[in-house]
Protein backbone atom coordinates (compact mmCIF):
# COMPACT_ATOMS: atom_id res chain seq x y z
CA UNK A 1 0.00 0.00 0.00
CA UNK A 2 1.75 3.39 -0.84
CA UNK A 3 1.74 6.14 1.60
CA UNK A 4 0.29 9.61 0.56
CA UNK A 5 2.65 12.54 1.11
CA UNK A 6 1.99 14.31 4.50
CA UNK A 7 -0.16 17.73 3.84
CA UNK A 8 0.96 20.85 5.32
CA UNK A 9 -1.73 23.25 6.68
CA UNK A 10 -1.77 26.80 6.78
CA UNK A 11 -2.30 29.64 4.16
CA UNK A 12 -0.11 30.45 1.22
CA UNK A 13 1.61 33.81 0.73
CA UNK A 14 -1.07 35.11 -2.09
CA UNK A 15 -3.79 33.97 0.38
CA UNK A 16 -2.81 36.40 3.00
CA UNK A 17 -2.00 39.27 0.61
CA UNK A 18 -5.26 38.88 -0.70
CA UNK A 19 -6.83 39.26 2.97
CA UNK A 20 -4.78 42.08 3.50
CA UNK A 21 -6.20 43.80 1.00
CA UNK A 22 -9.35 43.19 1.38
CA UNK A 23 -9.36 44.86 5.09
CA UNK A 24 -6.86 47.49 4.09
CA UNK A 25 -9.54 48.03 1.54
CA UNK A 26 -12.78 47.67 3.83
CA UNK A 27 -10.27 50.24 6.93
CA UNK A 28 -10.06 53.07 3.75
CA UNK A 29 -13.80 52.70 2.98
CA UNK A 30 -14.63 52.94 6.65
CA UNK A 31 -12.39 55.88 7.88
CA UNK A 32 -14.40 58.69 6.01
CA UNK A 33 -17.70 57.32 8.00
CA UNK A 34 -15.72 57.15 11.00
CA UNK A 35 -14.08 60.47 11.13
CA UNK A 36 -17.40 62.10 10.19
CA UNK A 37 -19.11 59.95 12.93
CA UNK A 38 -16.92 61.66 15.75
CA UNK A 39 -17.57 65.22 13.99
CA UNK A 40 -21.00 64.61 14.39
CA UNK A 41 -20.80 63.25 18.28
CA UNK A 42 -18.84 66.16 19.12
CA UNK A 43 -21.07 69.14 17.71
CA UNK A 44 -24.14 67.23 19.47
CA UNK A 45 -22.16 66.87 23.24
CA UNK A 46 -21.18 70.65 22.92
CA UNK A 47 -24.71 71.57 21.73
CA UNK A 48 -26.75 69.59 24.45
CA UNK A 49 -24.10 70.73 27.13
CA UNK A 50 -24.98 74.68 26.41
CA UNK A 51 -28.39 73.59 25.99
CA UNK A 52 -28.84 71.76 29.89
CA UNK A 53 -26.95 74.98 31.28
CA UNK A 54 -29.73 77.34 29.51
CA UNK A 55 -32.04 74.83 31.27
CA UNK A 56 -30.08 74.79 34.44
CA UNK A 57 -29.99 78.34 34.55
CA UNK A 58 -33.59 79.16 33.89
CA UNK A 59 -34.39 76.43 36.72
CA UNK A 60 -31.96 77.99 39.39
CA UNK A 61 -33.28 81.82 38.46
CA UNK A 62 -37.08 80.14 39.80
CA UNK A 63 -35.60 78.15 42.96
CA UNK A 64 -33.32 80.79 44.34
CA UNK A 65 -36.02 83.65 43.17
CA UNK A 66 -32.90 85.68 41.65
CA UNK A 67 -32.46 86.91 38.49
CA UNK A 68 -29.29 85.26 36.61
CA UNK A 69 -27.15 86.30 33.47
CA UNK A 70 -26.22 83.81 30.91
CA UNK A 71 -23.64 84.38 28.60
CA UNK A 72 -20.73 83.62 26.12
CA UNK A 73 -17.05 84.81 27.68
CA UNK A 74 -14.00 84.74 25.32
CA UNK A 75 -10.68 84.97 25.80
CA UNK A 76 -8.48 84.91 22.59
CA UNK A 77 -9.62 81.96 20.96
CA UNK A 78 -10.76 79.53 23.99
CA UNK A 79 -14.53 80.21 25.09
CA UNK A 80 -16.54 79.20 27.58
CA UNK A 81 -20.54 79.70 28.96
CA UNK A 82 -21.42 80.44 31.82
CA UNK A 83 -24.59 81.43 34.46
CA UNK A 84 -24.92 83.76 37.45
CA UNK A 85 -26.93 85.64 39.42
CA UNK A 86 -27.13 89.45 38.79
CA UNK A 87 -28.74 92.19 40.53
CA UNK A 88 -28.90 94.21 37.18
CA UNK A 89 -31.99 93.49 34.26
CA UNK A 90 -29.55 94.86 31.89
CA UNK A 91 -26.64 93.28 32.97
CA UNK A 92 -24.55 93.26 29.65
CA UNK A 93 -21.31 91.45 30.98
CA UNK A 94 -21.18 87.67 31.18
CA UNK A 95 -19.68 85.95 34.37
CA UNK A 96 -16.09 84.80 33.33
CA UNK A 97 -16.27 81.14 33.36
CA UNK A 98 -12.11 80.82 33.18
CA UNK A 99 -12.45 82.01 37.04
CA UNK A 100 -13.36 79.31 39.08
CA UNK A 101 -15.53 80.86 41.21
CA UNK A 102 -17.08 83.85 39.14
CA UNK A 103 -19.74 81.56 37.61
CA UNK A 104 -21.79 80.94 41.05
CA UNK A 105 -24.63 78.96 39.06
CA UNK A 106 -23.01 76.98 36.55
CA UNK A 107 -19.80 76.88 33.86
CA UNK A 108 -19.16 74.92 30.65
CA UNK A 109 -16.38 73.47 30.30
CA UNK A 110 -14.41 72.74 33.24
CA UNK A 111 -11.68 72.45 30.54
CA UNK A 112 -11.05 73.80 26.79
CA UNK A 113 -10.64 70.18 25.77
CA UNK A 114 -14.29 69.36 26.50
CA UNK A 115 -15.36 71.17 22.99
CA UNK A 116 -13.19 68.63 21.21
CA UNK A 117 -12.57 70.80 19.16
CA UNK A 118 -15.62 72.43 18.36
CA UNK A 119 -16.12 76.25 17.49
CA UNK A 120 -18.73 79.07 17.87
CA UNK A 121 -19.96 80.54 14.32
CA UNK A 122 -19.29 84.42 14.44
CA UNK A 123 -20.73 86.24 17.02
CA UNK A 124 -23.37 85.05 19.05
CA UNK A 125 -26.79 86.74 18.58
CA UNK A 126 -27.40 86.99 22.60
CA UNK A 127 -28.15 90.00 24.84
CA UNK A 128 -27.03 93.02 22.18
CA UNK A 129 -24.23 91.10 20.98
CA UNK A 130 -22.13 93.61 19.95
CA UNK A 131 -18.40 93.26 20.37
CA UNK A 132 -16.40 90.78 22.82
CA UNK A 133 -18.13 89.37 25.64
CA UNK A 134 -21.26 90.64 25.10
CA UNK A 135 -23.54 87.85 24.29
CA UNK A 136 -25.77 87.80 27.66
CA UNK A 137 -29.12 87.71 28.54
CA UNK A 138 -31.15 88.05 32.04
CA UNK A 139 -33.76 85.47 33.66
CA UNK A 140 -36.18 87.23 35.65
CA UNK A 141 -36.98 84.31 38.16
CA UNK A 142 -41.07 85.27 38.27
CA UNK A 143 -41.92 84.56 34.47
CA UNK A 144 -38.29 82.48 33.89
CA UNK A 145 -38.10 84.66 30.22
CA UNK A 146 -36.13 87.23 29.47
CA UNK A 147 -35.65 90.54 31.55
CA UNK A 148 -35.62 92.03 27.82
CA UNK A 149 -37.40 90.44 24.81
CA UNK A 150 -35.18 92.06 22.68
CA UNK A 151 -31.92 90.06 24.07
CA UNK A 152 -33.40 86.56 22.56
CA UNK A 153 -31.11 85.18 19.91
CA UNK A 154 -29.06 82.03 19.38
CA UNK A 155 -25.51 80.60 20.07
CA UNK A 156 -24.63 78.53 16.64
CA UNK A 157 -21.69 75.85 16.77
CA UNK A 158 -19.28 74.48 14.26
CA UNK A 159 -18.66 70.77 14.25
CA UNK A 160 -14.67 70.11 14.28
CA UNK A 161 -12.42 70.52 11.27
CA UNK A 162 -12.98 67.56 8.77
CA UNK A 163 -14.60 66.15 5.67
CA UNK A 164 -17.42 67.46 6.68
CA UNK A 165 -19.20 70.44 7.77
CA UNK A 166 -21.58 70.19 10.78
CA UNK A 167 -23.51 73.41 12.47
CA UNK A 168 -26.16 73.65 15.31
CA UNK A 169 -27.65 76.30 17.02
CA UNK A 170 -29.47 77.14 20.16
CA UNK A 171 -31.77 79.59 19.66
CA UNK A 172 -33.07 81.73 23.02
CA UNK A 173 -36.67 83.65 22.88
CA UNK A 174 -38.08 86.27 24.23
CA UNK A 175 -40.02 83.55 26.94
CA UNK A 176 -36.82 81.96 27.81
CA UNK A 177 -37.55 78.17 25.68
CA UNK A 178 -34.08 77.02 24.94
CA UNK A 179 -34.39 74.65 21.41
CA UNK A 180 -31.62 73.05 19.89
CA UNK A 181 -31.92 73.09 15.75
CA UNK A 182 -29.60 72.91 12.32
CA UNK A 183 -29.95 76.23 10.92
CA UNK A 184 -30.66 76.19 6.96
CA UNK A 185 -27.93 77.00 5.55
CA UNK A 186 -25.94 74.08 7.02
CA UNK A 187 -24.19 72.41 3.96
CA UNK A 188 -23.81 68.44 5.48
CA UNK A 189 -27.04 67.47 7.36
CA UNK A 190 -27.62 65.99 10.32
CA UNK A 191 -30.44 63.08 9.74
CA UNK A 192 -31.74 63.92 13.23
CA UNK A 193 -32.18 67.47 12.91
CA UNK A 194 -34.04 66.72 9.48
CA UNK A 195 -37.21 68.35 11.19
CA UNK A 196 -35.40 71.25 13.10
CA UNK A 197 -34.21 73.67 10.84
CA UNK A 198 -33.98 77.06 11.76
CA UNK A 199 -32.24 80.37 10.85
CA UNK A 200 -30.42 81.85 13.54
Amino acid sequence: MAAFPKRVLGFTLIELMVTVAVIITLLVLALPSFFSMRQRAALRGAAEETASLWSQARFEAAKRNEMVKFGVFTSGTDYCIGAAITDDADDEDPCDCFDATACDVAKFPSDQGEWRSVTLSGTPTLGNGVGANKAVVVLDPKRSALTESADAGGITFNGPPGGSSYSLSLLIDQFGRGVLCEPSATSDKLSDFSTRQCNP
